[in-house]
């Protein structure tokens, strides 16, 4: 990581002033936030960690849980030796509900035939929350309703529903994570499309919202904005390499972890 005053903060800047300006009290589960409703932002390619000094931003967290994401096992409890708020989420089953992975998986080679088949296509989506999660006794609803990917103009964008967003850790966590998905989708048809490039990334969400006990960190963050530090995050290479990244990140895969997998090297890494 490097210091600089990339524009990229620009686009977290914006969202916490909104919040914190704009944003409605109220205390859901008995605690405070300032909230957003119908919130939306868009993030530019390649956009998607929000660094500042005051955030505190953890990218070895960022990489273990995209890691975890990309095994796709719902009964996967190891991302708990990383943030214990997870085993407040593990359901009666023993499985988590909101390893985003178990539905990204499943439902890619669909988003990638889609696509392939009707480049204009509106259906290439990956759904997430379901009415099984909603009717279930369960500590662990996931707040992503929907990926969908549509090609417009050459660009690859893509659109994240969420019911509810945590501005500060949800999001910060949340970005990387959908972007590097996009990137991954965009890479795979650029074999079909070779004059595709990544395009925007959509955000809507019901409540965004920041909690109380971030509130001073967000006004430290406003008041700073020179305190941004750019991640720099190596690019997806090749469509083996996102083969890889889907069926090879498991230590028992054969696949084989080639140097020029800089992207895969590098989320494997610590920093």
């Amino acid at each position: 990581m490097m210091k600089t005053d990339n524009l990229d903060s620009i686009f977290f800047l914006d969202i916490y002033r909104k919040i914190m300006e704009t944003g409605n009290e109220l205390s859901p589960r008995g605690l405070l936030v300032k909230e957003i409703e119908n919130a939306n932002y868009t993030l530019p390619p390649y956009v998607r960690f929000s660094n500042f000094e005051a955030r505190k931003l953890n990218l070895n967290y960022i990489k273990r849980e995209f890691l975890w994401y990309l095994k796709g096992d719902r009964y996967d409890t190891s991302i708990t030796e990383h943030a214990s708020m997870w085993k407040g989420l593990i359901s009666a089953d023993g499985g988590i509900n909101s390893n985003y992975g178990q539905y990204i998986n499943k439902q890619f080679d669909n988003v990638i035939d889609t696509l392939k088949v009707d480049k204009d296509s509106r259906r290439a989506s990956i759904m997430i929350l379901s009415s099984t999660h909603l009717l279930s006794k369960t500590p662990d609803y996931p707040c992503t309703y929907s990926l969908n990917f549509r090609i417009r103009n050459n660009r690859l964008n893509m659109t994240v529903h969420m019911r509810s967003q945590d501005a500060i850790f949800g999001m910060g966590n949340d970005a990387p994570a959908f972007s590097m998905v996009q990137e991954m989708v965009y890479v795979t048809l650029r074999d079909t499309y070779p004059e595709l490039v990544m395009g925007i990334y959509h955000h809507f969400a019901d409540s965004l919202h920041i909690y109380e006990k971030h509130f001073k960190m967000v006004q430290k963050i406003i008041k700073s904005p020179s305190s941004f530090t750019r991640v720099e995050c190596p690019r997806i290479s090749s469509s083996k390499e996102v083969e890889y990244l889907r069926k090879g990140i498991s230590a028992d895969s054969a696949l084989p972890l080639l140097s020029e997998y800089k992207f895969a090297m590098w989320l494997l890494s610590n920093d």
